[in-house]
């Protein structure tokens, strides 16, 4: 087949313009991001194998104590912190951002991650880039909050050349924002895609699995059975019409009611009584076989796991998943010195960034992050 045959879908629209904003719509609604973090929260198995990732990308941390214990802003952040927070949004969306604050000298005095979800590209209005990143912590409005344009706050990128002029420009170091440096994976400056979108419609899927298992549990029909007894007639008016207000007939209401009541985990093995007109008739107890779905969704489920597990190169053993050979030590060192190969071009990307950060703080480190390893029964860093 010609691939200019092939009829796919954009994964990201990148040609969106809020112009009333002054900035490029990061998809169509703006909130690609968030629409990615709330996929993610929704899949056990997705969040499970994010989580893992980011811990190897992280890995054992920085190996120049002296840089893990470096205060990095007045919040008395460390950049072992700012580590964590770049490896998860790297992971999330392909990218991630941070922002240096800077004294009267151009000097940087102050680190502060950025969630990249709040990060959007300002544009002119011919649409095109102006160099700046316009910042808001709820472009999807999320919160419920009124969107104030006033609340847009619009930063310069990084480039410590050009510090001095920017202060000038706005008069002294505490009415300059700061400089933002924006990384994606995908390109010097544009939106990247994140690095699971191929599977995201696994994670809703699991997430719908989950949601049909939950309710067969707690809604359905779940008694022992139902027991038959004998009973008399509703009772009538003249004209052959069941009295409502009769004490009996409301009693008989109030079953129904109760009979629509009992279902659910909380009334499950109960019985329920039903009364029979005919007085001749014996009790009797018919058994009640509930549907279960589980079964049916087994394969669906085990198969959009797997698509997730192999999507995050993540291996079965340290997803928690049975591969009949037990958690042998070799099987998981094994595991650990894949996943540390796995991740390794995560890990120069971010040693390389954040070299580049700080050749404008004051004390230079060595930036290399050490691999995790697994030893017996638990993990430890690298010693050296």
């Amino acid at each position: 087949m010609r691939v200019s045959a092939a009829k796919t879908a954009q994964r990201v629209e990148r040609n969106v313009y809020l112009k009333y904003l002054n900035i490029k719509s990061y998809g169509d609604g703006n909130d690609y991001p968030q629409k990615v973090l709330d996929i993610v929260a929704s899949s056990g198995t997705g969040k499970t194998c994010f989580d893992i990732y980011v811990k190897f990308v992280e890995g054992a941390g920085f190996r120049d104590q002296a840089l893990v214990d470096a205060v990095i802003n007045d919040r008395g952040e460390r950049a072992s912190a700012l580590l964590t927070k770049f490896a998860k949004d790297l992971k999330y969306f392909n990218g991630f951002a941070c922002l240096v604050k800077y004294d009267f000298s151009g000097r940087a005095f102050a680190f502060y991650d950025v969630p990249f979800e709040h990060c959007r590209l300002e544009i002119d209005q011919e649409g095109n880039y102006t160099g700046r990143v316009a910042v808001h912590p709820d472009w999807a409005k999320q919160t419920g909050m009124t969107f104030k344009k006033s609340d847009v706050k619009f930063f310069h990128r990084f480039d410590p050349e050009s510090v001095l002029d920017e202060i000038l420009e706005v008069g002294t170091p505490a009415e300059y924002l700061g400089q933002i440096y924006y990384f994606t994976w995908d390109g010097d400056w544009e939106y990247p895609i994140c690095p699971f979108d191929p599977i995201v419609t696994d994670m809703l899927t699991e997430e719908s699995i989950s949601t049909v298992k939950h309710r067969n549990a707690k809604f359905n029909f779940l008694p022992a059975g139902i027991l038959i007894r004998k009973g008399i007639k509703p009772r009538t008016t003249d004209d052959g019409n069941i009295d409502p207000s009769d004490p009996y007939n409301q009693e008989q209401e109030a079953s129904a009611i109760e009979f629509r009541r009992m279902q659910g985990d909380s009334n499950a093995s109960k019985i329920w009584v039903v009364d029979v007109d005919a007085d001749e008739e014996k009790p009797e107890f018919i058994e009640f076989e509930a549907k279960n779905y589980d079964k049916q969704f087994e394969y669906s489920e085990t198969t959009v796991q797997d698509n997730i597990g192999r999507m995050f190169k993540v291996p079965p053993i340290l997803r928690g998943v049975d591969i009949g050979a037990g958690f042998g030590a070799d099987l998981m060192v094994n595991a650990y010195n894949y996943m540390n190969s796995v991740v390794d071009d995560e890990r120069r990307k971010i040693e390389t960034v954040f070299m580049d950060l700080f050749q404008v703080w004051p004390q230079q480190y060595d930036y290399t992050i050490d691999p995790i390893k697994y030893v017996a029964n638990e993990s430890i860093g690298n010693e050296g």
